[in-house]
């Protein structure tokens, strides 16, 4: 799904209030898993998805891609901040 797709199902679907917003991941669309159901809400990608993406794309190793998104999920954006999680 691309940024816009993205952006698209969320207002389809009516998945945000009036005036509340999501902060999204730049690059990170193919990971992304959906909206927390809480407020504020917060976009919620899929960690191991997102630490694929990098591999791939920077064509880096695990350790790398890892201590890089370990570095860029600690970022504070605020309460918007996106949720990375990790699936078992």
């Amino acid at each position: 799904m691309t940024r816009e797709e993205i952006l698209n199902q969320l207002m389809e679907r009516s998945i945000l209030q009036k005036n509340e917003y999501v902060i999204l991941a730049e690059g990170f669309e193919s990971a992304f898993l959906g909206v927390s159901g809480f407020s504020p809400a917060r976009a919620v990608y899929d960690f191991w998805k997102c630490l694929d993406v990098i591999i791939q794309r920077d064509g880096v190793g695990f350790d790398e891609a890892i201590d890089w998104l370990e570095d860029f999920v600690q970022e504070d954006l605020g309460k918007h901040s996106p949720i990375y999680i990790k699936l078992l």
